[in-house]
């Protein structure tokens, strides 16, 4: 592959991934703020994170299989339409739907979350095809560099735009973000890569397919994760840690409770964080290839645990950022080598379908442990929540170390 070409690749695509999370961060916060200026309820504001995590429960997986039967850019164009559209149908009936307006915006919010979960595999399944398997890391460290970067935009210009533009003005403005995202896919060159795991299907194989049932290619999908032991581990080690997923919607309160600070301190925290993991992505090759894959997951992981019992339990400003950033900085060294792990492994045509199957199994906890969690949280403390989940973290983390499976692991990408 020539060099040129990938380098052109590489600057296409970090800036589409940058592109696709402003946009969605946007999103992201518009309709949290507007359901929850609309009903003054939480609860109608939580509906939003369940509908979308339950849609990628539910259809994540057989929209895997769908990317999976289709080019991966064009797949990549198809989940940006979707999303386009979710802006643009919202804009519409917002003026003639008004008393249904926040059931619509539900809707949407299911749509929208269709589209996210068709661009993300596709754009996995498209990366070794255009930079090829060796800069997988590489590549994934500076997505999610720039990811960080466009997320902190999108939240801080989220209520600027709404107090401009308005919410309808917000709605397009996404809508043309993801637009411009999907013209950038064709500037790609994608070259077909000489790798025993890539493979060209051939006619035959796209007519078996199309008789082929989805439930089919999901056990296909299944059996292939089982027989990679380390990957399968590793993926059900990460459904169990989505238990400490508790502690995202509850960070709010410690900063409030444990550090007696408002909004402005809550917004310093995230780009504290933000800026861990801009550093991660920018040395991610570095730092993932410093040390045995099994050593990269279970330090980030365990410490993690330990950073995020400190931050629910400190009470120093100072001292509780500082510890943030080393949180974050585990959690994205974690999540790099395991998204590299996974296209490494797993062969291009079912490289969709396990993307989102991981995803499925992954958030599975998620709904019910986050209404658990802010019932405990009512009961005692938010900080409470924080051991415990730190402490579960730890636990499971250090397991890696001891993990035959996970040990056999010679590189991530």
């Amino acid at each position: 592959m020539a060099k040129a070409n990938v380098k052109r690749n590489m600057g296409v695509i970090v800036t589409n991934q940058f592109l696709t999370a402003l946009a969605d961060s946007i999103y992201d916060v518009v309709i949290f703020w507007y359901v929850y200026e609309q009903t003054q309820s939480a609860l109608f504001a939580s509906f939003i994170t369940a509908i979308s995590f339950v849609t990628q429960i539910i259809l994540g997986p057989f929209i895997g299989v769908f990317v999976d039967r289709r080019e991966p850019k064009r797949a990549m164009q198809l989940g940006f339409l979707i999303m386009v559209l979710v802006g643009l149908s919202v804009s519409l009936f917002y003026f003639y739907l008004n008393d249904y307006f926040i059931i619509l915006l539900y809707l949407g919010v299911i749509l929208h979350e269709i589209g996210m979960v068709t661009v993300g595999p596709a754009k996995n399944k498209l990366l070794p095809r255009i930079v090829g398997m060796e800069r997988i890391v590489q590549v994934s460290g500076y997505i999610s560099s720039t990811s960080q970067v466009s997320i902190i935009l999108g939240k801080s210009l989220s209520g600027f735009l709404i107090a401009a533009i308005g919410f309808i003005g917000v709605m397009l403005t996404h809508s043309v973000v993801y637009i411009v995202a999907s013209l950038l896919l064709n500037l790609l060159i994608v070259t077909t890569l000489h790798n025993k795991d890539i493979v060209n299907e051939s006619a035959a194989a796209m007519e078996k397919k199309q008789f082929s049932s989805y439930v089919a290619d999901l056990k296909d999908a299944f059996k292939l994760m089982r027989s990679h032991r380390p990957l399968y581990k590793l993926i059900w080690i990460g459904m169990v840690l989505n238990v400490a997923s508790v502690i995202g919607p509850l960070f709010v309160v410690i900063v409030q409770e444990q550090y007696g600070a408002g909004a402005v301190v809550f917004g310093w925290f995230h780009t504290i964080g933000a800026c861990a993991g801009i550093l991660v992505g920018l040395f991610a090759k570095n730092i993932v290839n410093s040390l045995k894959p099994y050593l990269v997951f279970g330090i980030s992981i365990t410490l993690a645990g330990v950073t995020i019992l400190t931050v629910g339990t400190l009470t120093d400003l100072y001292s509780g950022m500082a510890v943030y950033f080393i949180m974050t900085f585990c959690l994205t060294v974690f999540n790099i080598a395991f998204s590299s792990l996974m296209i490494t492994l797993v062969q291009d045509e079912y490289r969709g379908r396990v993307k989102n199957l991981m995803g499925a199994i992954a958030a599975f906890m998620i709904p019910a442990v986050s209404i658990i969690g802010g019932y405990v949280a009512d009961q005692s403390s938010a900080s409470f929540v924080y051991v415990i989940a730190g402490i579960w973290v730890s636990l499971w983390g250090s397991l890696i170390f001891f993990d035959k499976d996970i040990r056999t692991i010679k590189e991530i990408g």
